[in-house]
């Protein structure tokens, strides 16, 4: 586990992660002793046709190989589950996940289990303003020496990287983004999307960076989102920042984009169904609503057409009787004042007389002042199906008035808001669908994706990771009791779950099952690098399971879950406790594991006993290596190799 992953970084090379993925992808094109065959794959490559180019275009900064190199290292932190908080009613079967800690140690430990299954990534990075000290610090104690040595820089260039951390160069934020990137790719399915929230100081470098990261072909479209309203600018008035938005395999993506959900239609809608309960008479609510709509007009953008409203809602006129080409359905619709045929469309009409005559019943068809204007079905804002303008006009101001409503005061600067989120994800998301947010903030993915589950009773997840960064005293949430960031996100999950099924009365799932990420002490870690397992008496030296209890969770479960979650179970199964002869064994699907020490030669032949009888289906075993002393780990190998059926199970050991 921290030994075998330290142990790795010893030997790694910033190549090697990208190396892993080749191999994975195209194994036939590396020969036995691990060498990569480029005339094989050239020549597979003219023999289809594809054009071979040599442009040598690409985005280089200072520190790009050492962010290559923390992209392809191991993380040396355990995934600890807050037990109290997890087996809690709200929480103990949600598929939502909060994890406390670095975002990058985060996503090595996710890859493990939710790779190629998250649908969509939002991020909202912390912004390059120019002023230094980067919360997150990737700094894993390397001197200037050690990068020489490891990754092959000059001494130069080696001390000018080392100098990155915390400064707010172009270099250190790039260095910084670099490797998350590279590993979200790695969780996005094969029909995923990653957003990402910029403004001017980085937007045309992350674009650089996902072209090379996830390909240039692969990039979507990027939104811009008028935000504010500069009273004091100098040359330019800065109003807006950006969404870029890129696709893990563009081909995979749906082709076309349309949402239900709009801000401006949940505006439309409110304001016409206040003036509904307000007035009975038709006259009397149209001119409010006339006026109101006025006054907005600007700010409805592509609903700038529902200027009409009735005793079922807002509507607009749509010119969708026309028959749209070729000759469709003629008849005489008679003009309700003149008493004459209206004029017919170019093509006539798109659907015969009897549903033009049920329409008409039902008050659907509206007409212009005579019967030269051609008839239009009335189109309720509520059927509204938007597409995905590129740019998206909302008051940035509305998160934080979101926050004081949830929590009654300010807790939380510039949160983005919920809505915007919710408008977005909509056109991504289908029910089912996970949703990750690695810089999560004050948890408005969340929000948002509680609001998508309690519009249409939907399943969709969320992943949240947050740094447990400290709140400064005097700032927002300090002066509420909050210590760190992740505090205030939590909570806001539980206020927004709360409000949203009070306002809606609809039941989501509203928990999530949380982790911490921590790093054993130097006394472990040191303690775990002495150890030798030909030493039967180290193991008596203590129960080395116990050195990784931490935040008030045993070291069994803090080692049961860093595994399962390295073993494609994830953050929500629960493993099965099987007796053995007095050991209890864990089990999740197909494979066993050893963690406690105490097992002893008649709980290998009780194991061995239950193999054959299948009463347990078995294919790994993955063994605590410090909990087993070296005469009972041999037996165990012995007889799980040779079981009478024939069926061999791996025996796989954990350092």
């Amino acid at each position: 586990m921290i030994r075998d992953a330290h142990e790795a970084n010893a030997t790694t090379r910033p190549t090697d992660f990208e190396l892993a993925r080749l191999r994975a992808a195209l194994p036939e094109y590396f020969d036995k002793d691990g060498g990569f065959m480029l005339d094989r794959l050239q020549e597979t490559l003219r023999g289809g046709d594809v054009n071979l180019t040599r442009e040598g275009y690409e985005l280089k900064f200072l520190g790009k190989s050492y962010a290559k190199y923390l992209t392809s290292t191991k993380t040396e932190t355990v995934v600890v589950p807050d037990m109290d908080h997890n087996s809690a009613d709200a929480n103990a079967d949600s598929r939502n996940l909060y994890i406390a800690g670095d975002n990058l140690d985060a996503l090595k430990h996710l890859i493990g289990s939710y790779s190629s299954r998250v649908k969509a990534i939002y991020i909202d990075p912390p912004y390059n303003t120019g002023k230094d000290g980067f919360v997150y610090n990737d700094d894993f104690g390397f001197s200037a020496s050690d990068l020489v040595k490891k990754i092959g820089l000059d001494e130069d260039e080696a001390r000018r990287v080392t100098d990155l951390h915390g400064k707010s160069s172009h270099s250190a934020w790039l260095t910084f983004m670099y490797p998350r990137l590279e590993l979200a790719k790695e969780l996005l399915a094969d029909e995923g999307v990653i957003l990402i929230s910029v403004d001017d100081n980085e937007q045309a470098n992350v674009r650089l960076l996902c072209d090379e990261v996830y390909g240039e072909g692969n990039w979507l479209g990027t939104l811009v989102w008028k935000n504010a309203t500069d009273n004091n600018p100098s040359q330019i008035a800065i109003e807006h920042e950006y969404v870029l938005v890129y696709a893990k395999s563009r081909d995979d993506v749906a082709a076309v984009w349309k949402s239900e959900v709009s801000a401006v239609k949940e505006l439309v809608i409110e304001t016409g169904d206040k003036f509904i309960n307000e007035f009975e008479d038709d006259d009397a609510r149209q001119k409010a609503y006339t006026a109101w709509f006025r006054e907005n007009k600007g700010q409805l953008g592509r609903l700038d057409g529902y200027k009409y409203v009735d005793g079922d809602g807002v509507y607009a006129g749509s010119r969708s009787v026309h028959n749209p080409s070729g000759e469709g359905y003629r008849y005489d619709v008679l003009h309700p004042v003149t008493g004459k045929p209206c004029k017919q469309p170019l093509f006539g009409y798109r659907f015969p007389e009897t549903t033009m005559q049920r329409l008409l019943e039902e008050d659907r068809i509206l007409f212009g002042n005579d019967e030269n204007k051609i008839v239009e079905l009335k189109a309720y804002a509520r059927d509204y199906s938007d597409s995905l303008a590129s740019v998206i006009t909302m008051d940035g101001r509305s998160g934080a008035n979101e926050i004081v409503d949830l929590f009654g005061e300010k807790v939380f600067t510039n949160p983005k808001p919920s809505r915007f989120l919710a408008q977005i994800l909509d056109f991504v998301l289908e029910p089912g669908d996970t949703v990750l947010d690695f810089f999560s903030g004050s948890a408005t993915t969340a929000d948002a994706v509680m609001q998508l589950n309690a519009r249409d009773d939907g399943d969709r997840r969320f992943i949240l990771v947050q740094l447990p960064e400290r709140i400064e005293l005097g700032k927002p949430g300090a002066k509420q009791g909050y210590s760190t960031i992740d505090e205030v996100g939590r909570d806001r999950i539980v206020r927004a779950a709360k409000k949203l099924q009070r306002d809606t009365d609809v039941q989501i799932d509203g928990g999530f099952r949380l982790f911490r990420l921590e790093l054993p002490s130097q006394k472990t870690l040191d303690q775990l690098q002495s150890f030798d397992a030909n030493e039967t008496h180290a193991l008596l030296s203590g129960n080395f399971v116990s050195k990784f209890d931490l935040a008030g969770t045993p070291g069994r479960d803090v080692v049961l879950t860093t595994w399962m979650l390295e073993d494609k179970a994830g953050l929500t199964t629960r493993a099965e406790s099987i007796l053995l002869n007095e050991y209890e064994l864990a089990v999740c699907g197909d494979t066993g594991y050893v963690i406690d020490p105490g097992l002893a030669s008649t709980d290998v032949l009780q194991l061995v006993s239950k193999l054959e009888n299948g009463d347990l289906n078995l294919d790994r075993l993955v063994v605590f290596g410090y909990s087993v002393t070296f005469s009972v780990m041999h037996e165990l190998k012995q007889n799980l190799k040779s079981l009478r059926s024939g069926h061999k199970v791996s025996v796989i050991e954990r350092f």
